[in-house]
């Protein structure tokens, strides 16, 4: 008797096959999957629809609130600036612009080389090149159709090119070391590969510069051939040294000697450009800020919202990232559905990198401007380490001990703008890296407004 083959399960494996196209392609498969959510939300839509009046948020001191708002953007203009008396500025005025995209492309050691700002190339005529932050460089502001924007029009976003990207200008600085004269050298955009984003190309005494022992040396721009594109002065970073330490009482071997950038991109929220001042003084006056609209929606809990996940229903074109606020305090980021739907993430709940900015309630400090993610919660507790701050990697980050203060979002894009309230914080104790947040707690429906910024996307 013959044994019948059995069925290839076509079945079973094709249904395999789709769901691994689904996690290996998620872009491609992101509109059904917006659907397929959307229809199930509808249900929780109907259900939440006979659950009662959705609440308003709490009332509040809205004076008190609107004079913190008013210290952070003056602390925050303030520490952006350079000193008043440092000559480059004379007949110059500041242009304060936030930063809300880091660029996909990596320059020299691997780090971004780009920075897209809040306004167009339009709206910054006017402006020079040179872009700062304190009295450190940042980078140059391009023109649309050329360089590193060739494909950019004067409607995009402006487009800042660092002191790492491949385009950048050489720039003649000075190393001012512990002992003896500064050292006068060439810096540019290190490769990809290499350990820090600037390399040292030349130098004027070779042979001091083979006998450096100790990294951390501040590098400061000097006028060279380059004097008209960078100002003598500014600070580009740190020397830091690559080669062999000494073994046996010999004396190291330095093979090359790189520089690490003033200033962390990835951790940036505001930077200043530059233009002619039109009395001559030295002025505040901004290129005015993009407006945020605001899109009234409701808040409904859904099943395991404990866990930071809620529906947002409104009848606004919802962005992914836009920013959901109650009275100007941040809940959290949304993701759009279908059918007039969309999911929030509470700020609890959310594992993608904040820029942020930590104002304490010493106004004799500035505000700290990091890179920080959410590693763990606890009700209306949030544990917040910082991965970054403006001025300093994280290997060598402490935060002020013993400071207390109020935590804003910084430029998180468009769509989620510097200045949002997130809470009340103190630095971790066991942690000089570490940060706990005391934010709100919701519970029911709730009424919400959603932002979405003109002319983003």
């Amino acid at each position: 008797m013959r044994k019948k083959p059995t069925a290839f399960p076509v079945g079973l494996y094709g249904m395999l096959l789709f769901a691994l196209c689904w996690l290996v392609l998620p872009t491609i498969f992101a509109p059904l999957e917006r659907i397929l959510v959307g229809g199930v939300c509808v249900v929780v839509r109907g259900v939440a629809s006979l659950a009662g009046t959705p609440a308003e948020a709490a009332s509040s001191d809205n004076a008190a609130e609107s004079q913190l708002r008013q210290s952070l953007a003056a602390r925050v203009h303030a520490r952006a600036l350079p000193d008043p008396a440092a000559a480059w500025i004379t007949g110059l005025e500041p242009v304060h612009c936030a930063v809300v995209d880091v660029g996909k492309r990596l320059g020299g050691g691997g780090a971004p080389c780009e920075l897209l700002l809040d306004h167009t190339y339009a709206e910054l005529a006017g402006c020079r090149q040179l872009v700062t932050k304190g009295g450190a460089l940042v980078g140059w502001l391009q023109r649309p159709g050329s360089g590193a924007a060739a494909d950019d029009t004067s409607t995009d976003f402006a487009r800042v090119v660092l002191p790492n990207h491949p385009l950048a200008p050489a720039m003649h600085a000075e190393a001012t070391l512990a002992v003896g004269d500064p050292l006068r050298l060439v810096v540019r955009a290190a490769l990809t590969a290499d350990p820090a984003p600037l390399r040292v190309v030349l130098w004027d005494d070779p042979w001091r510069a083979a006998r450096l022992e100790q990294a951390g040396a501040p590098v400061r721009t000097t006028v060279g051939a380059t004097g008209g594109v960078v100002p003598a002065g500014l600070l580009l970073g740190a020397t830091r040294i690559w080669g062999y330490p000494g073994v046996a009482g010999q004396a190291p071997l330095t093979l090359g000697v790189y520089v690490t950038p003033a200033v962390v991109p990835r951790a940036l929220s505001h930077v200043v450009l530059w233009r002619a001042a039109n009395s001559g003084a030295f002025g505040l006056d901004d290129v005015p800020a993009r407006a945020v609209a605001r899109y009234p929606g409701v808040l409904q809990e859904l099943p395991g919202a404990s866990h930071g996940r809620h529906l947002l229903i409104t009848a606004a074109n919802v962005v992914s990232g836009a920013a959901v606020v109650q009275r100007d305090q941040l809940l959290g980021v949304v993701r759009p559905l279908a059918f007039g739907s969309a999911l929030m993430t509470s700020f609890a709940a959310s594992r993608q990198p904040w820029n942020l900015l930590l104002l304490s309630d010493d106004e004799a400090q500035g505000p700290i401007e990091v890179q920080a993610v959410v590693v763990a919660a606890d009700a209306n507790q949030v544990h917040v380490r910082v991965v970054a701050s403006v001025e300093a990697a994280a290997e060598a980050l402490q935060l002020p001990q013993r400071t207390a203060g109020t935590l804003f979002t910084g430029s998180n894009g468009i769509h989620c703008p510097a200045g949002l309230q997130i809470g009340r914080y103190v630095v971790d104790p066991d942690d000089g890296a570490a940060i706990f947040v005391t934010v709100p707690v919701l519970s029911g429906s709730q009424t919400v407004e959603v932002l979405a910024a003109e002319g983003g996307s």
